[in-house]
């Protein structure tokens, strides 16, 4: 938190600039509820050192004219989360988390416990998809001698 010189028109409480850059970047991609959890997880506290409400988010946005989440805005910018993604590729969440981590699905993340966003054009390209086919046939195999393997 900091503290302003009282000018006409400011208010003496702010907020850090990070968490307003923060606040203006998930304000793209998620709900007031869902920026004030992710804030919360962060640590990161309201300008008089409270934690994150919805209505605490929404004050911020409206002060700083942060426009407001629309449904369907990802979309719009053809943008999924990993959960879509996954549905996509017909993988399961933590594969699609996996192609994430090794570099073969591009995505990003605007801090921790933000969601993953992945643009549909990386989920099209053929060697995203061919590591999705070779993670989706990958069965482990059994070490032991008495297990039989089940033909599918």
């Amino acid at each position: 938190m900091t503290v302003k010189k009282n000018k006409i028109g400011q208010t003496r409480w702010t907020v850090e600039a990070d968490v307003l850059d923060l606040v203006r970047a998930l304000a793209r991609q998620l709900s007031d509820t869902a920026i004030a959890a992710i804030l919360n997880r962060s640590g990161k506290l309201t300008a008089h050192g409270a934690s994150w409400t919805r209505s605490h988010v929404c004050s911020l946005r409206n002060t700083n004219g942060i426009p407001v989440y629309r449904e369907g805005e990802r979309a719009e910018r053809a943008e999924v989360t990993l959960d879509e993604a996954a549905d996509i590729l017909k993988v399961s969440r933590t594969t699609a988390y996996r192609m994430v981590s090794s570099g073969a699905l591009p995505a990003r993340q605007l801090c921790g416990g933000a969601p993953w966003i992945i643009r549909i054009a990386d989920l099209q390209r053929g060697a995203v998809c061919r590591e999705a086919d070779a993670r989706r046939s990958r069965r482990p195999i059994s070490r032991d001698p008495q297990q039989n393997l089940l033909p599918l």
